[in-house]
């Protein structure tokens, strides 16, 4: 829920969704089926329960388990591997997962010729407001927040990825800058636009995170979604870490804000109550993007 204080403060709140009572957690691995190689940041989750997480960096994954999920369909992925879908069942009966990879296919900016994209842009929102900011609450690995993001001209060869953070009181926190495709409504899909994991790490310094993602070579022709995954937590981890970290925002019309619970959850829009007149207006998070037009 969103919240807005006579100071512009705005808080988002993504919790964690209430599930049966759980028994010990499934432990497995997550690999590549033509490597051996446990596959890191993986997607594991019940898309129906709002029930998931992400694996370490060799692949581990702990998933919570309740007899009631065992007919459930458990959705597995990871970028440059076919998705994997399976009876929860399944999962608890064998939970060393093998992906199997799947060729990423290469953007056409290659022949595009090289001075077609002269011009530089900002898409999205690049400067916070004063005094406002949102906070990512949830207590589970792959909680993700992102704002649809409007291309002003197109088509847009993407130079880099970015996030304002305002504070950080949790120790070095792992995200993952997500690009997603629009379906025919506007709304999010699943589907990724990078073809890798562009990883990030908030230190207790505040400022701009950014990612070069030139070497890519990504070119849109459509607006997207632009979001920002928890992967990786530091040790110990309590159960309010990133009620800790905020980030810049802004209050804007048109303006579109999604969040999903953890990993796999259906993408959702948050609530949003104020105490100030909005006049239509809608929070929007510090996330955009470079590019060249």
């Amino acid at each position: 829920m969103l919240r807005q204080s006579p100071l512009l403060f705005c808080l988002l709140a993504i919790l964690a969704p209430a599930h049966a009572q759980s028994t010990a957690p499934v432990v497995g691995t997550v690999s590549s089926r033509s490597t051996g190689q446990g596959i890191p940041f993986v997607n594991i989750g019940l898309p129906q329960r709002g029930l998931g997480t992400v694996s370490d960096e060799q692949g581990r994954y702990h998933l919570p388990y309740n007899a009631a999920y065992a007919a459930d369909t458990v959705r597995i992925s990871s970028v440059g591997f076919k998705p994997l879908l399976l009876p929860f069942a399944a999962l608890l009966a064998a939970p060393a997962i093998g992906l199997v990879p799947e060729p990423v296919a290469l953007n056409e900016v290659s022949v595009t010729a090289a001075g077609a994209y002269q011009h530089p842009n900002t898409a999205g929102l690049a400067k916070a407001a004063p005094r406002m900011s949102l906070h990512l609450s949830a207590n589970e690995l792959g909680t993700e927040l992102g704002c649809l993001v409007h291309l002003q001209h197109r088509p847009a060869l993407v130079q880099s990825l970015h996030v304002v953070v305002l504070k950080n009181e949790a120790g070095p926190l792992t995200f993952r800058l997500n690009i997603y495709r629009l379906d025919a409504q506007g709304l999010p899909t699943t589907e990724k636009l990078l073809a890798r994991d562009v990883l990030i790490t908030a230190t207790p310094e505040a400022g701009v995170l950014s990612a070069d993602i030139t070497a890519d070579h990504l070119v849109l022709t459509e607006d997207f979604l632009l979001a920002l995954e928890w992967v990786k937590n530091p040790l110990p981890a309590g159960p309010d870490l990133t009620q800790r970290i905020s980030f810049g925002g802004a209050m804007k019309y048109g303006a579109q804000l999604y969040f999903r619970r953890t990993s796999q959850a259906p993408w959702t829009k948050p609530r949003f109550t104020s105490n100030m007149p909005a006049l239509g207006m809608r929070p929007v998070v510090a996330l955009y993007a470079t590019v060249k037009d």
